[in-house]
């Protein structure tokens, strides 16, 4: 690895993370890459009925089918 490349790698390390982002894009920017979308779980909270925890790996499995 270049010098060059080793200042910047040590440079980014010491970075603040609200600073990351910002610097990311930049990168991203040079390369001419899309940048990489995160699959972020949903969470959420309802009110059910008591069985809803016992049945919910089914209910599940159900709401997979129907999106494909």
């Amino acid at each position: 690895m270049s010098v060059m490349r080793e200042e910047l790698h040590h440079l980014v390390d010491r970075l603040p993370e609200e600073k990351v982002a910002p610097l990311l894009r930049l990168v991203r920017d040079q390369l001419d890459e899309q940048p990489v979308g995160r699959d972020l779980p949903f969470i959420g909270m309802l009110e059910a009925e008591p069985d809803f925890a016992e049945r919910s790996e089914e209910i599940l499995r159900s709401e997979d089918n129907h999106s494909s």
